[in-house]
């Protein structure tokens, strides 16, 4: 079972333009109900470039995922895939990085 805040190698090959276009980690951030019974899951990839955080990216601690390198929610890459698409499963973002990707999320969304 694929649950919320998880993390998993995405692949995001056959994108267009803008779009993330390999594959990358990107957490779960569709609810548990929706992932138990669909067949796509919607995702935010992670980037571990440095820099400035932008408005739409929640940071991701130091030792969170596999190789202890921070880095960032791009939330505003938001989309759903196939679970086809998912990849071996990295990790779990804990409680404090999952409610800044909700903040952010609300964010991006305007909610």
């Amino acid at each position: 079972m694929i649950h919320r805040g998880e993390v998993y190698w995405t692949d995001f090959r056959g994108s267009l333009g803008a779009e993330i276009r390999k594959v990358r980690p990107a957490v779960i951030v569709s609810d548990d109900e929706h992932n138990a019974h669909m067949a796509t899951v919607t995702v935010s990839p992670l980037s571990s470039a440095g820099g400035r955080l932008l408005t739409y990216e929640a940071a991701v601690p130091e030792g969170i995922l596999g190789d202890g390198r921070a880095a960032r929610v791009k939330v505003h890459q938001l989309r759903a895939v196939d679970k086809s698409r998912l990849r071996e499963k990295m990790g779990v973002l804990p409680v404090g990085a999952m409610a800044d990707v909700d903040a952010t999320l609300r964010i991006h969304l305007g909610l």
